[in-house]
C-alpha cells in the first residue's frame, strides 16, 4: 500500500497511483455501500451509492488519476465540509471508547476486517535507517506504545546516536482522561498531552544511552484551534533542530495512512525530505489482543485519508512537484 513505502521526492507519481488504487478499492466500495452516511451538514444519514466510473483498473495510473478518482468521490459528498459522511467528531476531536455509531448493515467485525484490508490494523516496517525518530503525541496509552515501537525499531538497527522528537499539540486531558487505568499507569501526575510525551519518554528512552531525544509541544496557531497533524509537522520541519536526512515518523495503526499523507504534505515534499510511517502492533492498544476498534474510529480515520488524499491532489496540482526520474534522466 502507499503508506508502506518511504516517501521519495522524486517518486510522486508512485505515491499519486498506489493512492489512487486504495481510493477506489473494493474494501472502500463495500464500506460506502453498507455504511450510511449525511451527504449534507446536518442532514440524515442516508444510503451510500459508490461513483459512477469508479473503476478498480484503470490503463493509466498518475497523478492526474488521482484528481479524477477524488473528483469522482466528491460525488458521495463534500469530504471537507464537517458533519458529512462517517464525521463522528464532537467538538473537533475524534471519538474513540463509546459503542455509538454501530452501523446497522454492517457488523463490528465485517467493518474491522475491510479496514484491515486497507491496512488500518498494520505496523509496517522500517525500509531505511532513519536519523531521527518523531513519535507523534495522543490520548491516553498512545504516547507510550507510540515511543515503545519506536525504541523497538531501533534496536533492530545497527547501534549509532539518533535524534528522538516527542511531538505534540497542546491539549490538556480532560478528567476521565487523567483517571483511566492507562494514564495513571504511567504518567499519574500527567494534565497535559507534554506531561504524557514526557513520562513516556521517560519511561521508555532514559535506559537507551543512544537516543537523544527533546520534548515539542507545538502551541495553538489560533485560539480554541489546537495544532493539526500537518500544522505539528510542518513545525517540527521549521524547527532548526530538526535535522536532516530520513526520518521515522511512529504512530498508530490506524492512522498511518491518514499521517503518512499529511507527513508527505507537510515534511516530505516542502523539505525534499524522505520519510517513513510505522506503528505500534494492534494488540499494544487494549488489554484484550484480538480486540478491535468500535467502527466509528475506522470510518472516521478513512474518511480523513479521503481529505488528505484531496489535499494532496491540490498541492501536486499547485506545485507541479517533480515526477519519477525516466532512465534516461536518472
Amino acid at each position: 500500500m502507499f503508506f508502506d513505502h518511504p516517501f521519495s521526492p522524486g517518486e510522486v507519481d508512485r505515491l499519486a497511483a498506489e493512492l489512487a488504487a486504495w481510493l477506489r478499492s473494493p474494501s472502500l466500495r463495500w464500506l460506502l455501500e453498507r455504511v450510511p452516511g449525511c451527504r449534507q451538514p446536518g442532514g440524515s444519514a442516508e444510503t451510500l451509492q459508490w461513483p459512477a466510473g469508479l473503476e478498480t483498473d484503470v490503463a493509466v495510473a498518475d497523478r492526474a488519476d488521482l484528481a479524477r478518482v477524488i473528483d469522482q468521490l466528491g460525488e458521495v459528498c463534500d469530504w471537507a465540509a464537517p458533519g458529512t459522511v462517517w464525521d463522528y467528531r464532537e467538538g473537533g476531536e475524534r471519538r474513540f471508547a463509546e459503542s455509538a455509531h454501530l452501523p446497522a448493515h454492517a457488523s463490528r467485525e465485517e467493518v474491522a476486517s475491510r479496514a484491515a484490508d486497507l491496512g488500518l490494523r498494520s505496523e509496517g516496517a522500517l525500509c531505511a535507517e532513519p536519523q531521527t525518530y518523531v513519535v507523534l503525541g495522543g490520548r491516553r496509552l498512545a504516547p507510550l506504545n507510540r515511543a515503545r515501537a519506536a525504541a523497538r525499531a531501533m534496536s533492530r538497527q545497527p547501534s549509532r546516536p539518533v535524534g528522538v522528537a516527542m511531538l505534540c499539540g497542546r491539549r490538556r486531558l480532560d478528567e476521565a482522561e487523567r483517571e483511566s487505568a492507562e494514564v495513571r499507569g504511567y504518567a499519574p501526575s500527567a494534565r497535559t498531552e507534554l506531561d504524557l510525551m514526557a513520562a513516556a519518554a521517560s519511561e521508555v528512552f532514559d535506559p537507551l544511552p543512544d537516543a537523544e531525544v527533546r520534548l515539542i509541544e507545538v502551541p495553538d496557531p489560533a485560539p480554541g484551534h489546537r495544532a493539526s497533524t500537518f500544522e505539528t509537522l510542518r513545525a517540527f520541519a521549521a524547527d532548526p533542530e530538526a535535522g536532516e536526512g530520513p526520518l521515522a515518523i511512529v504512530t498508530s495503526p490506524t492512522c498511518r495512512p491518514f499521517q503518512y499523507l499529511e507527513a508527505v504534505r507537510a515534511i516530505g515534499l516542502p523539505a525534499e525530505r524522505s520519510l517513513e510511517l510505522i506503528a505500534h502492533p494492534p494488540a499494544w492498544a487494549s488489554s484484550s489482543p484480538a480486540a478491535i476498534a468500535q467502527p466509528h474510529v475506522y470510518l472516521q480515520e478513512i474518511r480523513s485519508v479521503i481529505q488528505a488524499a484531496g489535499r494532496l491532489a491540490e498541492d501536486l496540482a499547485a506545485t507541479g512537484a517533480p515526477s519519477a526520474p525516466t532512465a534516461s534522466s536518472a
